[in-house]
């Protein structure tokens, strides 16, 4: 699974945990209101959960604008899931740097700690929207800038959906149950899912119940108003029709990301959860694909997906002086139009800021106008105030031993409600 598609399918990148404050008396990458480099350059540290190679033509831009100001660029290696836990580790040793990645799931610690400077007056948030706004806020104020989001919408083989009389993803569950049925009497693997990301479109049928009710189910279920035995048995049981009859295979609870893609470039797979950062390999792997929206339950409603504002910028509270001023212009430049186009480029998200027109893939543009330009999309974790990073990793556990029929859907809802009773 590459990085990217780690934070879509999981929605989170591991590591710091609600309920652990963090604390630390120092800021990293030199002197909290100097670090200016023996060239008089100010160096401010940039340390970020993508490659360098990602984020180099950004920073190049920006020093080229900005001769003064020297980036000293920092990341975790391997997977995205170890950045949360880096980020701890760095903030436990004092060494946090100037400008950093703020994953949601760690806002509430970060704003705790007093790691995360107000953001909420700046001018550069002047362009970021009220949902970027919203997603990183604690007590109406704003700790961290988004200014992308990102959405799963499901990728399809035009070729293969053709050899049994679609030309795109049905609307309705039912009908894509149906569809799946006459690719399997085809000899065609129907739709797949990784064992990380299993129950994909649940999380877009109990966002659309919540916008219908007005109010998150998830923040129901948090604030002890509800179940997920109430809320996500009836959703797992729908979902669980794909293992019932035999249209997904039980393998998908130990099959990966990246297993997953490969049946789909390699045109044996119809259909699966993808999003944006695939584009560029589709394409240049000459498939004939679309994407589609997710099914719903019933005709007539909205259709959602799950999505988020993408883990966002943050200032270090600690630093001042002439590495706070640093910083501003890093944010400023990137919501410019110049540090937009390459932030979209370099990293393949599509920005959502006030005033900039994104260019979006024609492959994508309906899943785009779909679900990012109306914000129809939903995170469970998004409303989860303990255990966010564990609670989402044993949605995907459980289901996985609804996929090898080892429990029942409502069994995998009650043992949610057990686990949120462990957490704190």
């Amino acid at each position: 699974m590459n990085a990217r598609k780690a934070v879509a399918n999981d929605g989170t990148q591991g590591g710091v945990h609600h309920g652990e404050e963090i604390h630390q008396d120092d800021c990293g990458g030199g002197r909290c209101g100097g670090g200016n480099a023996a060239d008089g350059k100010t160096t401010l540290s940039f340390f970020s959960n993508n490659s360098q190679d990602k984020y180099q033509p950004i920073i190049d831009a920006f020093e080229k604008a900005n001769p003064d100001i020297k980036i000293d660029y920092s990341t975790t290696t391997g997977s995205q899931s170890g950045y949360q836990q880096t980020l701890q580790t760095r903030i436990s040793g004092g060494n946090l740097a100037d400008v950093y990645i703020v994953p949601p799931e760690a806002l509430s610690d970060l704003v705790k700690g007093n790691y995360a400077k107000d953001l909420s007056n700046e001018s550069f948030m002047d362009k970021i929207g009220d949902a970027a706004k919203k997603a990183y806020s604690v007590d109406g104020k704003v700790y961290a800038m988004g200014v992308s989001t990102w959405t799963n919408a499901w990728v399809y083989n035009k070729d293969l959906l053709k050899k049994v009389g679609y030309d795109s993803i049905p609307a309705t569950w039912d009908e894509f149950l149906t569809m799946c049925g006459k690719l399997k009497a085809a000899g065609i693997t129907p739709y797949l899912e990784p064992k990380d990301g299993l129950g994909n479109a649940v999380e877009g049928w109990i966002g659309a119940e919540s916008a219908k009710q007005g109010e998150a189910l998830d923040a129901k279920i948090d604030a002890g108003k509800d179940t997920f035995k109430n809320v996500y048995g009836k959703y797992y049981g729908e979902w669980d029709k794909l293992i019932k009859q035999n249209l997904m295979s039980s393998d998908v609870s130990g099959l990966s990301g990246d297993q997953v893609k490969s049946e789909f470039t390699a045109g044996r797979l119809a259909v699966y959860p993808s999003g944006s950062w695939d584009i560029d390999s589709f394409n240049e792997t000459g498939l004939n694909y679309g994407f589609g929206q997710i099914p719903m339950l019933k005709k007539g409603d909205t259709p959602y997906a799950p999505g988020s504002i993408d883990p966002a910028f943050g200032i270090n509270n600690k630093i001042s002086g002439d590495k706070l001023k640093a910083a501003e212009k890093f944010f400023t430049f990137l919501t410019s139009d110049e540090g937009l186009k390459l932030y979209q480029k370099q990293l393949g998200l599509i920005p959502s800021v006030k005033g900039f027109n994104a260019t979006v893939d024609d492959h994508f543009k309906d899943a785009y106008d779909l679900y990012i330009k109306t914000g129809n999309v939903y995170l469970n974790s998004a409303h989860w105030s303990k255990g966010t990073t564990a609670l989402r990793a044993e949605t995907f556990t459980q289901l996985q031993q609804v996929a090898l029929g080892s429990i029942s859907p409502t069994q995998a809802a009650e043992n949610l409600d057990s686990k949120l009773k462990t957490l704190s």
